[in-house]
C-alpha cells in the first residue's frame, strides 16, 4: 500500500518517478530493515542515518544487485574492510555535472565486484555483502545520492548528497504494523519543556514558549531482535485544539524523512537531554522527537529550532495536544494529551529600563501594518522576533547590538492573525507581548 493521500500529501514530492526492486535477493521480496532513513544513530556522536540498512541476517554469500542501469561512479572505503562503497549512476563518466545515483555500502572487497567505470545493467551482481563485526547485523547500507564529477571516489571524504528515502520507491513494500507511542515521561504521553532547554514543565501549568516532545518508534515486524526492529517513523504532525475542539494550531508537519539529509543538525529533530534522551545503537533504540521544532515543510534545517508553541498567544485554559505519526507505507497512529496553559501572573510585568519602556506593539488589536517599539538605557545585544500561532518566525526585525535609546520598527508586513512579539536583551532579560491583527 502506498501513502494515504489525505494523511501524507507531501510524501512523494521529489521522489523518483519509477519504482525499483530490492538490491539483495530475492529482489521481489521485502527484507528486514535494521536502520531506516532518518533513524537517530549514536555510535560516539549523534547523526541521522541517511540510508536504509537492509538486513541479510548472517546469510552467507549474499550478492548485491543493481537496481538501475548505468556506470560505476565510485569504489572506495571510508576506513576498514567493512566500509567499502560502490556507487552507480545513469550518467556516464563523460558527464561531470550533478547527477543522481545509488549507493551500495558494506561490500566485501575480497570477493568479485564491479570496478570503477564499469557499465551496469539492472539485475547485475555488483559484489557481495561483507561480514559485519556485530554478529547477526550483516546488512547492505543502501541510499539514493547525487554528486558531481566524472567519478565520485573522493574517499574517505566523499562529497555526495543523500537526497531521497529509498523506501518511497522500492517495490514491493509490506508493513502492517503502525508506529507506536510510549510515555515521554512517567504517566505523561508527551513532555513539555521551555523552548530549546532541558527545563520541563508540568502539563497543567504551561507558560511561555514551549517545545512539545513525543516518544515514538516504528516496528516492521520482520525481525525477532527487539532493538533492530525498532526504527524511526516516516512522518510526524501535530495539532492543538482548544476546549471547544477548535484547532487553534492546525495540523502542522513536524518531521518528514523523505528528502535531502545533507548533514543537518540531528538535535533539531531528536531531543537529547537528561530527561528525554534519544538512543540509537545496536542494543537500544529510543526516539524522542521535538515535534514543535518545525517551520512546516519537509526540509530539516537549523532554522526549525525557532519553532515552538507560543502559549502566551493563547488564552489561559485547557487544550488538547495531538500528534499523528505514519510509517513509509502509510500505517498511521494518533495520540493526544490534555494540558492547561497558565500564563497569567507567570510572566513578569514589563519593567522600565532607566526611564525607557521595554516593549510596545500597535495596533493591538487593529488592522494594517504592525509597529513595534522599545527602549533601552544602555548598549545591549537585542533579538526581536515575531512568532505566529504555530510558533514559526513570521518576522525578525533585529538580531544584533543596539545603542541606547528608543528603537521603532514600523510597517511590518504581517498577515491577519495572532502573534507573540519577543524581545531579548543581553540574553538575560526577556519580554513578550501579544499582537492581534484583524482582517
Amino acid at each position: 500500500m502506498r501513502l494515504a493521500a489525505s494523511v501524507l500529501a507531501l510524501a512523494l514530492a521529489g521522489t523518483s518517478a519509477r519504482a525499483i526492486s530490492w538490491p539483495i535477493p530475492p529482489v521481489d521480496s521485502v527484507h528486514p530493515i535494521g536502520h531506516t532513513w532518518g533513524n537517530y544513530i549514536n555510535f560516539g556522536s549523534g547523526n541521522f542515518h541517511a540510508a536504509v540498512d537492509i538486513m541479510t541476517l548472517d546469510q552467507p554469500d549474499v550478492p548485491v544487485i543493481a537496481v538501475a542501469p548505468g556506470w560505476v561512479k565510485a569504489w572506495g572505503t571510508n576506513g576498514g574492510r567493512e566500509f567499502w562503497n560502490l556507487a552507480t549512476s545513469d550518467s556516464s563518466p563523460d558527464f561531470t555535472g550533478r547527477a543522481p545515483g545509488w549507493q551500495y555500502t558494506h561490500i566485501d572487497p575480497d570477493r568479485p565486484h564491479k570496478q570503477l567505470g564499469d557499465p551496469v545493467e539492472t539485475g547485475d551482481t555488483l559484489g557481495y555483502v561483507v561480514n559485519w563485526f556485530v554478529p547477526g547485523f550483516d546488512h547492505l547500507h543502501f541510499a539514493r545520492i547525487s554528486d558531481t564529477g566524472a567519478y565520485w571516489s573522493r574517499f574517505p571524504n566523499q562529497t555526495w548528497w543523500t537526497i531521497e528515502n529509498p523506501l518511497l520507491t522500492m517495490e514491493p513494500v509490506w508493513d502492517t504494523v503502525a508506529p507506536a507511542f510510549r510515555d515521554a515521561l512517567p504517566s505523561q504521553r508527551f513532555a513539555f519543556c521551555t523552548d530549546e532547554t532541558g527545563s520541563y514543565l508540568q502539563p497543567d501549568s504551561l507558560r511561555g514558549d514551549i517545545d512539545i516532545v513525543a516518544r515514538v518508534h516504528d516496528l516492521t515486524g520482520l525481525t525477532s531482535h527487539t532493538a533492530w526492529d525498532t526504527v524511526a517513523p516516516y512522518q510526524l504532525e501535530y495539532c492543538i485544539l482548544d476546549s471547544a475542539r477548535t484547532a487553534v494550531v492546525p495540523w502542522t508537519l513536524a518531521v518528514q524523512f523523505s528528502n535531502l539529509l545533507d548533514r543537518p543538525d540531528v538535535y533539531v529533530v531528536y531531543k537529547y537531554d537528561a530527561t528525554c534522551r534519544s538512543y540509537g545503537d545496536y542494543t537500544r533504540r529510543d526516539y524522542f522527537f521535538t515535534v514543535s521544532n518545525t517551520d512546516g515543510d519537509s526540509i530539516i534545517e537549523a532554522g526549525d529550532r525557532a519553532g515552538c508553541w507560543p502559549t502566551a498567544a493563547f488564552p489561559d485554559g485547557l487544550y488538547q495536544v495531538l500528534v499523528r505519526v505514519a510509517d513509509a507505507v502509510g500505517n498511521v497512529a494518533l495520540d493526544s494529551m490534555a494540558v492547561r496553559v497558565r500564563n497569567a501572573g507567570a510572566i513578569a510585568e514589563q519593567e522600565s529600563v532607566r526611564g525607557y519602556y521595554p516593549l510596545r506593539v500597535s495596533p493591538n488589536p487593529g488592522r494594517g501594518p504592525a509597529r513595534i517599539s522599545f527602549g533601552i538605557g544602555k548598549p545591549a545585544r537585542v533579538r526581536l522576533r515575531v512568532l505566529d500561532a504555530a510558533g514559526r518566525v513570521a518576522a525578525r526585525p533585529v538580531d544584533g547590538r543596539l545603542s541606547p535609546g528608543e528603537h521603532t520598527y514600523p510597517n511590518l508586513n504581517l498577515n491577519p492573525g495572532v502573534y507573540v512579539v519577543e524581545l531579548s536583551l543581553d540574553r538575560d532579560k526577556r519580554y513578550s507581548a501579544k499582537l492581534v491583527l484583524a482582517r
